[in-house]
């Protein structure tokens, strides 16, 4: 829902007075299914995956964030979800040597190993981990950053990172629309063919992060071909949502001020406004109480006392055990 700037008047002591809605701001219709902390919630996709995904933890709910690491583009995003559900164990022709490691072609750099059979190890043994997670998951998150790719010209692969190597190794292109529905509409049909929750949906969004380097208007393109080709998805199949948070940072907040320093990436009162969206959308009053004594334990946790070794630190120690164990119990009901 838009709500546009206009004044609205009132009578106050006799008097006539008016006021003015400065903002657009973007309120997403709340939804009939809401999302418990005894659900499983998968996430796949750019970093804005990642920063939402750490909220869901903070707030205690029990997650797989990024198994194969932070990535943008639709192919890579759909070829990591075959990959999970299908249980596609990775191989040699998988992973390519890049500076003085073995890293793979549609994985984030973080992946890599100075033995090709050491990093097949742990990619395959991520695989098997999240294949059992992304089973029972009620919920899987899609965020989708970039419709730009690169092709590795030898092999022809969509590439889900560079790693740095020669630029003359790729050649940079757009996906179209039709390349991004097929692509993400035979994941998300894998999805739900191993998935035991009658009613698990998959919410997409496009991540507000601007590609600046591909350029100003390259960006603005790229974005609205994921525009599109969202919009199609989700009127193709109805367990397929969409959550605005573009449009929560690009209309709504719609001020630098919301910008971290790179003037790119929302920062922490941005983050914070989205993920209270995010809240009064898919949670119940429940859940809603439930996070807020979670978030009141992570903020036990992340306090650096000066004394380590005093009685009163115990028993803080104490309190943080009992609280967790308590929310703990609670969350599983």
């Amino acid at each position: 829902m838009f709500i546009l700037s206009k004044n609205y008047s009132f009578t106050l002591n006799n008097k006539k007075s008016s006021f003015m809605i400065l903002r657009t701001e973007i309120s997403p219709e709340k939804k009939l299914q809401t999302i418990q902390h005894t659900d499983f919630i998968s996430l796949i996709g750019s970093c804005f995956t990642q920063t939402i995904g750490e909220k869901l933890i903070e707030n205690g709910f029990t997650t797989d964030i990024n198994p194969f690491g932070i990535i943008y583009n639709p192919i890579t995003i759909s070829e990591c979800i075959e990959s999970i559900c299908k249980k596609k164990f990775f191989e040699n022709e998988d992973i390519v040597f890049a500076g003085d490691f073995w890293k793979a072609y549609s994985l984030h750099g973080d992946f890599k190993s100075g033995s090709k059979q050491e990093l097949l190890e742990i990619i395959n043994s991520r695989i098997e981990k999240s294949n059992q997670f992304i089973k029972k998951s009620r919920y899987l998150f899609i965020t989708l950053g970039s419709s730009w790719v690169y092709i590795h010209n030898d092999t022809n692969r969509v590439m889900g990172n560079c790693h740095k190597l020669n630029p003359s190794l790729f050649t940079k292109r757009l996906l179209s629309i039709k390349e991004i529905v097929d692509s993400l509409t035979n994941s998300i049909d894998s999805f739900f063919s191993i998935n035991v929750n009658s009613n698990s949906k998959i919410i997409i969004t496009i991540s507000p992060v601007r590609h600046w380097r591909d350029g100003y208007r390259e960006n603005q393109i790229s974005k609205s071909i994921l525009h599109i080709a969202t919009q199609e998805i989700c009127k193709q199949n109805k367990k397929v949502e969409y959550f605005p948070s573009y449009e929560i940072l690009m209309d709504d907040l719609r001020d630098y001020r919301f910008y971290s320093e790179d003037m790119l990436h929302p920062n922490k009162f941005a983050i914070d406004y989205i993920w209270e969206k995010f809240q009064q959308t898919y949670f119940n009053i429940k859940t809603i109480e439930l996070c807020c004594r979670f978030e009141q334990l992570q903020k036990m946790k992340n306090h650096r006392p000066f004394n380590t070794e005093n009685e009163a630190y115990r028993e803080f120690v104490k309190k943080i055990n009992s609280l967790e164990g308590e929310l703990n119990s609670v969350k599983n009901q």
